[in-house]
């Protein structure tokens, strides 16, 4: 129990505390960015922990709106409205200053990494992967942490399809979900393929539909207790600390992460999920090979994938994408079919696996634009 006198002396001083939060506290964003500036979030690892926790921001003025246990990742998430007059900065200064460990930060949003094209391609993406004739068994359960997912369209009609919502309010469209889960349980790629759906994007903010990393920290913590192998994060969005350490705990715990680059240019310091040394970090090409030209780049990109015009047809019409966003599933499709990873419990062993079998696109070894090079589903499976 935390002692009275503590909590009085704290919350007098923390104006003060403030003062010294600066960068370290919570990284700078743009109002777009955040979901709720009101707002902040905590993860603690025990019960003792949230008590103090709850304690101290009950002194403090600060309203607890909700509380879960997410025992998937071993962690307890604390939802608190900020007492007026008090910054986000300062709430997450003075509330893991007062227990210390606790991780608290705001809620940053995450976008889908997906456009429509304005070319037309033919559907050359197994064949530039190499997918052998008939397509692969699924090895293990996959997850995609998206929007929401049609399971009665046509296009997924022999995938097994369990979904969750992990916002409140009404969903936003589910055609980005539903073209990621098409492209990964396509029969031609991907057979008897259990798809567990975390739809994770019910926000709207200024910039469109938005989910917020709360969102993804309990759609982690679902797959991690439904021991989910393999995860698709078409998504991308700034550095968080509380995923990060959702991310931290779910790759502990055996879950394989793959994630999209994103798509704000070559130009940007790099995106998360991906940008996480637990992730494997997707980028896209076009039929020859060719960078997608906003793709993101840096030393974390681990391979490339088609993501260019890919012809999606989830909705019963034929349409174009293009994307980090859609050159995702193309690699989780790939290992959850590969018989070689069905053991794999670390990103060390599936990093290993890609760099075997992945072609070259650019400079010998991983580099910054491709990582490993185009990643190739040959001899990834029994014939």
């Amino acid at each position: 129990m935390l002692n009275v006198m503590k909590i009085r002396h704290v919350i007098a001083v923390s104006a003060l505390l403030a003062l010294l939060a600066g960068c370290t506290a919570v990284q700078r964003s743009t109002e777009t960015d955040i979901l709720d500036a009101q707002m902040v979030y905590a993860l603690v690892p025990d019960a003792g922990s949230a008590a103090d926790l709850r304690q101290f921001a009950d002194a403090g003025g600060y309203e607890l709106t909700r509380e879960a246990r997410l025992r998937g990742l071993g962690l307890t998430m604390l939802d608190f409205r900020i007492p007026a007059g008090i910054t986000a900065p300062q709430a997450i200064f003075t509330l893991e200053d007062a227990v210390p460990t606790a991780t608290v930060g705001v809620n940053h949003v995450y976008r889908l990494q997906q456009e429509t094209s304005g070319q037309r391609s033919l559907d050359y993406a197994n064949d530039l992967m190499r997918w052998p004739e008939g397509g692969c068994r699924a090895r293990a359960a996959v997850g995609i942490i998206d929007t929401g997912i049609d399971i009665n369209a046509p296009a997924l009609a022999e995938a097994r399809i369990v979904t969750r919502a992990f916002f409140s309010g009404r969903a936003g469209p589910a055609t980005h979900g539903t073209d990621v889960a098409s492209v990964l349980s396509n029969p031609d790629r991907l057979s008897d393929v259990t798809i567990y759906g975390a739809n994770v994007f019910g926000q709207q903010n200024a910039l469109g539909l938005v989910a917020g990393a709360d969102a993804l920290v309990r759609a982690l913590n679902w797959l991690a207790e439904e021991e989910v192998r393999f995860v698709n994060l078409a998504l991308a969005g700034p550095y968080n600390k509380l995923l990060d350490l959702a991310v931290t705990r779910a790759v502990a715990r055996g879950l394989i992460l793959v994630a999209a680059v994103g798509n704000d240019g070559p130009d940007v310091a790099p995106l998360y999920p991906a940008g996480f040394d637990g992730v494997i970090a997707v980028t896209a090409v076009d039929a020859t090979g060719r960078i997608y030209r906003n793709a993101v780049r840096g030393p974390h990109v681990d391979v490339a994938a088609p993501g260019v015009d890919v012809m999606v047809t989830s909705d019963g019409r034929t349409r174009f994408v293009t994307g980090t966003s859609i050159a995702t599933p193309f690699v989780t499709a790939r290992l959850a079919a590969d018989a070689s990873l069905a053991g794999a419990r670390t990103v060390e062993q599936v990093r290993t696996r890609l760099a075997e079998t992945s072609t070259e696109l650019g400079p010998m070894g991983r580099d910054a634009i491709y990582g490993y090079g185009l990643s190739l589903a040959e001899n990834v499976c029994p014939s």
